[in-house]
């Protein structure tokens, strides 16, 4: 009974953040017009707690004042909760409702503008970014509890945990508000929660879990040592495996060296059960990470696919529709059923929106093709100005400069939006559009830029 008040009283003490700290009605709201699921803003305008307000609003570190007293109740009724949830499920719960009502108080506080950004959106997406947290990090325990009560509930969990990261990763783009499946806020999970965080955390467990199974082998100091060494030799490879920048695969290594310290003092005495639990943690990292770089690359794969195969089909219909009349059509429909059946839909992800379709505008003697990707990658195709496409012997040396392409930016060149592309890929996006006699140029590179 206990530990359900414990677990109500987070869930209403989050619910009364939602309401206190939100972004509440601008100066021309009305507070009786605002519907139910809108969030007051209480403490931001609110003459008594006038100090506090201005205490955010003028920055850091005054604003640390107002934060920190929002943060207190629910870290301490977190903290006070904790030994008297002593199963897995519990603990992670409130977690999650700590950490949920945390960020309401900083982005309502510090951070309001995003908030509003958001707008009804907001509750939801750090609802959803904060129960994908949570799931990873009590990853290990959960499955752990899962299989005492069935070997299928644990591999159901399993299953639905690579099902979730695979959809989320390859299903969502930021660059269209309009798509059902595919919302513009959503690839912060998949961008922060998965390719950062999540792939660190399953590093972390990997490492430990590794750690923590050879000090059970091996007694004495002699084990701890090796613990700790293999930990953060794991912890470094695995952030290889993930991050590009070399001190994030040292903070990694150093993160991994923590975490295994801790978690040996909680096994010291009891080798068959740290034994169990360190095969468990390891086992967990090995399948969040492959989870989340596989459904990376299956991302990747499907945006390569719609760039350089399915792509390539509309650009051509549309030079040779600018051929035969000396003009680019208005839309992309003028092309059916002449120089297309009809107008393919670029593969992104595997379940079929209506939203999910280039998208053209005609320039007069340009014009541009674009369609949206996975992690707020746009995109665009746009012929140079001042030719549309190559005459049918010009291919090779179209091809020749696309090999060259790299060193510097060329005429009639499209501008690189949000992303780094490198000099290899740049000529080899420019010698595929050239096997098909076009000479334009995409905006984003063959996959989505690594970001760390």
């Amino acid at each position: 009974m206990l530990r359900l008040v414990i677990l109500v009283g987070a869930a209403l003490l989050t619910v009364f953040y939602y309401y206190f700290f939100g972004a509440g009605p601008t100066a021309s709201d009305y507070m009786g017009d605002l519907e139910w699921w809108q969030p007051w803003g209480t403490l931001m305008r609110d003459l008594h707690f006038a100090s506090l307000a201005q205490m955010a609003r003028a920055g850091f570190p005054q604003a640390w004042v107002p934060i920190l007293v929002g943060w207190v109740p629910a870290i301490a009724l977190c903290a006070g909760g904790w030994r008297a949830m002593r199963g897995a499920p519990g603990r992670a719960l409130l977690f999650f409702f700590a950490v949920l009502a945390c960020s309401f108080v900083y982005y309502g506080l510090r951070l309001e503008s995003i908030w509003r950004f958001l707008e009804w959106r907001f509750p939801l997406v750090f609802g959803a970014f904060t129960a994908v947290i949570t799931g990873l990090l009590f990853a290990p325990s959960l499955f752990d509890s899962a299989l005492r009560v069935s070997r299928a509930l644990g591999a159901g969990l399993a299953l639905a945990a690579v099902l979730g990261i695979f959809f989320m990763s390859t299903e969502v783009t930021g660059t269209d508000l309009n798509m059902a499946y595919n919302v513009s806020p959503w690839p912060f999970i998949t961008l922060i929660g998965f390719l950062f965080l999540g792939a660190l955390v399953a590093s972390l467990h990997l490492a430990s879990g590794t750690g923590v199974w050879l000090r059970t082998r091996v007694a004495g100091a002699g084990g701890v040592a090796l613990g700790l060494v293999a930990a953060a030799l794991v912890g470094w490879l695995a952030g290889r495996s993930v991050f590009g920048a070399a001190r994030l695969q040292v903070y990694t290594a150093l993160l991994a060296v923590a975490t295994t310290a801790v978690l040996l003092r909680r096994v010291r005495g009891d080798a068959d059960g740290g034994a169990h639990r360190g095969l468990t943690r390891a086992a967990i990292g090995v399948l969040l990470l492959a989870a989340i770089v596989g459904s990376d690359q299956a991302a990747n794969a499907m945006q390569r696919r719609a760039r350089d195969v399915t792509a390539v089909k509309v650009l051509e219909a549309l030079e040779a529709y600018k051929k035969d009349n000396a003009t680019y059509p208005e839309s992309l429909n003028e092309l059916v059923p002449k120089y297309l059946t009809e107008i393919p839909r670029p593969p992104i992800g595997l379940i079929r929106d209506d939203g999910d379709r280039f998208t053209y505008l005609n320039y007069g003697d340009s014009y541009a093709l674009e369609f949206a990707s996975v992690l707020w990658v746009q995109c665009q195709y746009s012929p140079p100005y001042e030719f549309a496409a190559s005459e049918p012997g010009d291919a090779e040396d179209d091809a020749a400069a696309g090999a060259a392409a790299g060193n510097g930016a060329e005429h009639g060149e499209m501008p690189d939006v949000g992303s780094r592309k490198s000099s290899e890929d740049e000529a080899a996006a420019r010698a595929t559009l050239a096997q098909h006699g076009l000479n334009g140029s995409w905006s984003c590179p063959q996959e989505p830029p690594k970001l760390w």
